[in-house]
């Protein structure tokens, strides 16, 4: 499974999926690095923990990306993969995990985009015939 950037007219649009929710959360992470430099030169050298709560699936899609962007701005971690789990219980969804990638560097990690946030705006998040989808868009 994972990502496919679709045209946009000002920022950067993407159609995510994954056979389970967890996936989807991984494929979202994945191309919100591939935005910001080429994906495949980011090694899992180094590992943090994740944990994130939000009232429903999407916000969570958006805070987890956001999380991810806070840590790229705060830490320079650019991340190449993520094991997660992810539950709902009492109406809130919660995320746990584990990110894996490196410090940002740029010798050899070049600049593609600077993402401000992942927005609201057309953002789905949807499971059809056992497959997760959604679409984010970074505001750019």
């Amino acid at each position: 499974m994972g990502y496919e950037f679709i045209d946009h007219t000002a920022d950067v649009a993407a159609d995510l999926t994954g056979r389970t929710v967890e996936e989807l959360f991984t494929s979202a992470a994945q191309a919100l690095t591939d935005t910001i430099t080429h994906l495949d030169a980011v090694r899992p050298l180094v590992t943090q923990s994740v944990t994130l709560e939000s009232g429903a699936l999407a916000d969570l899609l958006v805070d987890w990306l956001n999380e991810l962007l806070y840590r790229f701005e705060v830490q320079n971690m650019l991340v190449s993969d993520a094991t997660v789990t992810i539950a709902s219980a009492a109406d809130r969804w919660h995320l746990g995990g584990t990110l894996a990638g490196e410090p940002f560097d740029p010798a050899r990690h070049p600049s593609r985009v600077l993402v401000k946030s992942a927005t609201y705006h057309g953002l789905s998040v949807t499971r059809e015939h056992g497959t997760w989808r959604a679409r984010i868009v970074f505001d750019i």
